[in-house]
């Protein structure tokens, strides 16, 4: 009996050593805050907001891609579950994002610091209530960069009768 409570005792001692290096609710610190809103445009069309405010000296990276830097830079990316209640209307926008350049690529690159606004304009084809989901990936640097979980992100939106195809 007393291997399998020192078994336990183990276990509990390192997951909650893991989880305080990793912060809080065992994901990793987080040095950028998301949050995710919709604005009403007309009866069937939205914006979708995704305000991420960054900790004090870190950035993030613009959604353009850096050619020939793609493994060293990871543009942030908001990807939509397809789905027939809905259209992407144009492409995803951001803040104007500063140009900056890398030594160790050897290329400009956009980043943001402290606050950046991504936004994605949609139509509603249904007149009922139409979920919309996805996810976003990022990368956040400071002295070194890392990279969180991807997140997930789910807006609930009620079509109209004029929406319906």
């Amino acid at each position: 009996m007393k291997p399998v409570f020192f078994l336990i005792i183990f276990y509990v001692i390192t997951n909650s050593s893991a989880k305080a290096q990793l912060g809080q609710l065992g994901g990793p610190v987080a040095h950028a805050q998301w949050n995710i809103s919709s604005k009403k445009i007309n009866a069937c069309e939205y914006e979708l907001v995704f305000s991420v405010t960054l900790d004090k000296g870190w950035h993030t990276f613009s959604i353009e891609k850096i050619k020939g830097a793609e493994l060293e830079v990871f543009a942030t990316q908001i990807l939509f579950k397809p789905n027939a209640g809905y259209t992407l209307v144009g492409n995803l926008t951001e803040t104007k994002p500063t140009p900056e350049y890398d030594k160790t690529i050897k290329k400009t690159v956009l980043l943001h610091y402290n606050k950046v606004v991504f936004t994605q304009r949609i139509k509603l084809n249904s007149s009922t209530k139409v979920k919309i989901s996805g996810k976003y990936e990022y990368q956040i640097c400071k002295e070194a960069c890392e990279m969180p979980p991807y997140e997930t992100f789910d807006f609930d939106l009620q079509g109209t009768p004029a929406c319906k195809k």
